[in-house]
């Protein structure tokens, strides 16, 4: 009886090819930063304490929905900044597209990869590098909206405050209502309006229920100063969620 020949699994070109990821994150990366540049910041709200501690240059914890992640670009410095990257391949690309946009640093590992590397990873971010850390609360695939209990942990382990996130944009070139995040892609040149909302200082020893109620606190204060930042612009209430 002939035995069937099996055939070796075709490897994507991407995965093992870095010259070939090495081009294509340029070719992606450089348009972002070009678009970055072109968005023009027509106001900034922000909370007292807010603007205290960025101020006097703590370290923090940014929040920030995971549909409106463009207003990273603009409303931190990215020098400063250690962003959450998964180990895959896929997280390699987007490092280096990351990079040709301004980010430096980065915290590779994930929920389900490498989680015990990422948690060790944010907390040397903030207690020895001295960077701040940006989160997107309801990422990586929602639901929508929802914080999830992992930044509430981080801030009551490190001590470090959370700085809510918001933006509107005048125009967008479009927003993925398909998409479970409602992702909003600005169009080149448009105004923005950025807010720093209220910082949410998380204690240490928290139960559960606790950590629920500073999760509702945190989404609360985030879909206020969202909701404010798109009235600048004359958007109704929701309009844009």
């Amino acid at each position: 009886m002939r035995q069937r020949k099996v055939k070796p699994a075709k490897s994507s070109p991407l995965k093992n090819n870095r010259l070939l990821k090495m081009l294509l994150s340029q070719l992606a990366g450089q348009p972002m930063r070009f678009i970055r540049a072109s968005w023009k910041i027509d106001g900034v709200s922000q909370h007292p304490e807010a603007a205290a501690l960025l101020q006097a240059g703590k370290s923090v914890i940014y929040a920030l929905w995971h549909g409106r992640m463009y207003l990273l670009f603009k409303s931190v410095p990215l020098d400063q900044v250690a962003i959450l990257v998964s180990p895959s391949n896929d997280g390699e690309f987007i490092t280096r597209i990351a990079q040709c946009i301004g980010f430096r640093h980065f915290v590779r590992g994930s929920h389900k990869r490498g989680g015990t590397q990422a948690i060790l990873g944010l907390h040397k971010a903030l207690q020895e590098d001295r960077h701040s850390i940006a989160f997107t609360v309801d990422g990586p695939r929602g639901p929508r909206y929802v914080v999830k209990p992992g930044i509430i942990r981080l801030a009551s382990q490190t001590g470090a405050p959370i700085i809510p996130l918001g933006a509107s944009s005048k125009r967008l070139l479009k927003k993925f209502d398909k998409a479970w995040d409602h992702f909003h892609a600005p169009l080149p040149f448009t105004g923005m309006h950025l807010t720093y909302g209220q910082p949410l200082h998380v204690p240490s020893g928290l139960s559960e229920e606790d950590i629920l109620h500073y999760s509702r606190t945190l989404e609360a204060e985030l879909m206020k100063i969202n909701l404010e930042a798109d009235q600048v612009y004359g958007f109704r209430e929701k309009e844009r969620l």
